[in-house]
């Protein structure tokens, strides 16, 4: 059976090396005739690979869900190019700022346990700091932060501590608190309330949640979000260690070829950079948290309330949500929230249908604009395998 299958569209923020990126996909319009198949055919390995194949990209995964299940999911290619290692359907990605909604959901979590408000301005957590400041920072809430309506700057490198964040030997809650009162000593890129995509939104939220909690970000996301959710094999960083490849390795273009980086300080932006993109997972603990997210923007109370989900899943400056981009899309019969991520050596991204009670997400091992094309164009595969099947139920 021939589908039409959407050709996506993309926004792509300026490369630069603080990247974790935002990437808009658009999956309208424009289709190209090919045989993609049946959800559950079997086939969906040998469609990856073609793609992976025609990007010459090292490894491609990806993984659709309906509801509470995931319908298929695919790994191709090789964890390092120029090593024999292929990758598996467990293997962990790096996931970029797909992070974002993760670190936005434990914001929730704080805000319903009563640590903190979504109006709780930095002043609130830090009245040390104000006088140190840019006063345009001194009330800026939460959930500015998390929307990116705050207006901090963008530009990560301008801050002193960008130069020697990877040798640093101070805690990573240290280091994060002291790089969150050098963003919020920058000068704003953006007029409050008005969208401007910035890591250090992100940085300054985490500092928040750390201060209010007594504890490191990583250790409330290992502890509070990844076990409700069944991230079970998630952690940070670049996955895997050393030379040996027991997971993807990301891969940075060199001429015309792509070579693989070995996990280690380079491997990854800086990991006080974590609430805003160091994450990584398997295809499956993904699905978890994506499952818990398709619920709630369902009505349906998880690991926060359904009213949380909301506040989380409502776009607040055009079309931005929290950690979450918000489209509409005929095919998702409503809106339909989406986000990509890349630290440059690799490239996710996901959609939610909540009207069709659908998820999608692909990933690759590499960062090259050829890499965000053959994602999206995995996304597009997946879909139209769903949608050759007829009409899924659209909630279970």
């Amino acid at each position: 059976m021939s589908n039409g299958i959407s050709v996506p569209c993309m926004t792509i923020a300026p490369k630069h090396l603080t990247l974790t990126a935002l990437v808009v996909v658009c999956l309208t319009g424009s289709s190209v005739a090919q045989d993609v198949g049946t959800a559950r055919d079997g086939h969906l390995r040998a469609l990856l690979d073609s793609l992976r194949t025609s990007y010459a990209l090292p490894a491609l995964a990806a993984v659709s869900i309906h509801g509470d299940s995931v319908l298929e999911m695919a790994a191709t290619g090789v964890r390092a190019v120029g090593f024999p290692e292929r990758v598996r359907t467990t293997d962990r990605w790096h996931l970029g700022s797909l992070t974002k909604a993760m670190t936005a959901t434990l914001a929730a979590m704080l805000v319903e346990r009563g640590s903190l408000s979504w109006t709780t301005t930095v002043q609130d957590v830090f009245p040390q700091i104000v006088d140190s400041i840019r006063p345009e920072f001194t009330d800026v809430r939460l959930d500015e932060l998390l929307s990116h309506t705050s207006g901090i700057s963008g530009q990560d490198f301008r801050t002193p501590s960008w130069l020697y964040l990877r040798s640093d030997t101070l805690s990573l809650s240290r280091q994060r608190r002291r790089w969150a009162v050098e963003f919020l000593q920058l000068p704003p890129s953006v007029a409050r309330g008005t969208y401007g995509y910035a890591n250090g939104n992100y940085v300054v939220a985490g500092a928040m949640m750390e201060t209010v909690t007594g504890r490191g970000w990583e250790d409330l996301m290992r502890d509070e979000l990844y076990p409700l959710v069944g991230m079970i094999e998630s952690g940070f960083g670049p996955p895997g260690s050393g030379e040996t490849r027991v997971a993807p390795w990301g891969h940075r273009r060199a001429g015309q070829e792509l070579r693989p980086v070995a996990p280690g300080p380079f491997a990854d932006n800086p990991a006080a950079m974590g609430p805003a993109g160091t994450v990584h997972s398997t295809l499956s603990d993904y699905a978890g948290f994506l499952i818990e997210h398709l619920a709630g923007a369902n009505g349906i109370d998880g690991i926060v309330s359904a009213r949380s989900f909301r506040k989380l899943h409502a776009a607040v400056s055009g079309n931005h949500a929290l950690g979450w981009i918000v489209v509409d899309r005929e095919w998702a019969r409503g809106p339909a929230l989406t986000h990509s991520g890349s630290n440059t050596m690799w490239f996710a991204t996901t959609w939610m249908a909540p009207g069709r009670n659908l998820a999608l997400f692909a990933v690759t091992n590499a960062g090259t604009n050829d890499a965000a094309v053959a994602v999206d164009r995995a996304i597009g595969v997946l879909l139209g395998r769903i949608l050759a099947i007829g009409d899924l139920e659209p909630r279970n």
